[in-house]
């Protein structure tokens, strides 16, 4: 699980990163950005996507992958899954994910000696 120092939550700090970010996007997730003092991270999946099941397994799935990839620079990020998110399985999640945020920037590579 992602550890609660790193989640964005409020409703007021999801709509600060839509107006304020920058995004990228890809087919099936959206990524909405913004540079910051510490890292936060929000998940959003539309009711269009599916029942509450549906829905929570997905983003369980993109918490899970986030939390894989970190750490990662310090930005509030917003993760919007789209409509084709859901038929994905979660090694093409993860291959998507990880794609969007190095277009973005925002992955740290970790340098090896």
């Amino acid at each position: 699980m992602l550890k609660k120092i790193y989640r964005l939550t409020k409703h007021g700090s999801f709509g600060f990163v839509y107006r304020k970010g920058e995004n990228k996007a890809s087919a099936a997730f959206s990524l909405f950005y913004v540079k910051s003092t510490s890292l936060k991270v929000g998940f959003s999946v539309s009711n269009k996507l599916g029942k509450a099941t549906a829905r929570n397994k997905l983003k369980r799935r993109m918490r899970a992958i986030v939390m894989h990839m970190m750490p990662l620079s310090k930005y509030q990020i917003v993760v919007v899954a789209r409509t084709p998110a859901a038929g994905l399985t979660y090694a093409d999640m993860q291959k998507d994910l990880k794609l969007l945020f190095a277009r973005a920037g925002i992955l740290n590579e970790k340098k090896e000696a």
